[in-house]
């Protein structure tokens, strides 16, 4: 009797195991923002054109590789400065690539202790994070469990990405990707929504954590891809990104913005390779028609910042060439 529970117990313990392979398997095959990123890093490896132009950060990042030559877009769902920095260190000591530029997002929400704190689509980020520095740094031993979830158990707690997988594959038929860069959403339209401060004040409070600005995790983090940078005579930008009105007045109920920035500037000055902020945060304070939602702007609007961009770094060069 003893031997044939046993032998149950073992049976049970093996199902369970192929149990949760095949979900850990079939989530990471259907996760599309598991896709989304694998896409990029497939383009980034076949890129063979000059790279002027590295881009990272999170979804408001929206330079359009067609529009700014010698661009790669290599910003991904959820990027934070952590994920950025092990990302751009992997491809400076392991790919042989090394841009001109490198592309920092530089809003308000980038810096808390909430985007500090997000550590989504670990099955991704495991090739990249090296999670116990990760742990010694923010002095959290439980980070170890992002990289549990990542190699076995990347379904866990991810019913919103199943969801949003769903919600891609019905409302966006065909993913396409430039240089890292894919169209933003563009299935709906801001200047359309009747509610707009709501739906501003909601995506403010998600992010930002009021009497919190700076999050000392992400503060390492910055330097560290500041230090990086310049031990690689590689040149940092920072961009804030196009917003609406509506989200940038909810942002300034809860973040000191001139505080947050003055601290960023002291920091990143301290690096030859800094290059400066480009701050184009308001530029379409007037046109909600250009966004999607509170904070991400839609194709239209993707194109006409990065058209601007383009312009203002062809005249940030002309200035130093004639230095």
């Amino acid at each position: 009797m003893k031997g044939k529970s046993i032998k149950r117990i073992l049976l049970f313990a093996a199902l369970i195991v192929l149990v949760n392979i095949a979900l850990d398997l079939s989530f990471k095959a259907f996760s599309v923002h598991n896709i989304l990123n694998r896409r990029m890093d497939e383009q980034f490896a076949a890129y063979n054109d000059t790279l002027k132009y590295l881009a990272l950060g999170n979804s408001h990042n929206c330079i359009n590789t067609l529009i700014l030559e010698n661009s790669f877009n290599y910003g991904s769902p959820s990027e934070n400065y952590i994920q950025s920095y092990y990302k751009l260190k992997h491809i400076l000591e392991k790919t042989g690539k090394k841009p001109e530029y490198v592309i920092l997002q530089a809003d308000i929400s980038t810096y808390g202790p909430k985007i500090a704190d997000r550590y989504e689509y670990n099955s991704y980020w495991i090739d990249y994070i090296d999670y116990p520095e990760l742990a010694r740094i923010k002095g959290d031993r439980t980070i170890l469990t992002k990289w549990l979830e990542g190699r076995f158990f990347s379904y866990a707690g991810n019913y919103k990405d199943v969801q949003l997988s769903i919600l891609y594959r019905i409302k966006i038929k065909t993913l396409e990707m430039h240089n890292g860069y894919r169209p933003h959403r563009d299935y709906k339209n801001f200047a359309d929504e009747t509610n707009k401060r709501k739906l501003a004040w909601d995506k403010a409070n998600l992010f930002l954590t009021k009497g919190v600005y700076l999050d000392n995790s992400i503060k390492i983090y910055f330097e560290k891809i500041l230090q990086l940078c310049q031990a690689n005579k590689v040149s940092v930008i920072l961009v804030r990104y196009p917003m609406t009105k509506e989200f940038n007045d909810e942002e300034m109920k809860i973040v000191p913005a001139d505080k947050l920035f003055s601290e960023i500037e002291s920091i990143a000055s301290r690096y030859p390779v800094y290059k400066g902020l480009f701050d184009y945060h308001s530029i379409f304070f007037s046109h909600p028609e250009y966004f999607f939602d509170p904070d991400h702007l839609n194709i239209k609007g993707s194109d006409l910042f990065t058209r601007q961009f383009a312009r203002d770094m062809e005249n940030l060069e002309s200035g130093l060439s004639a230095e």
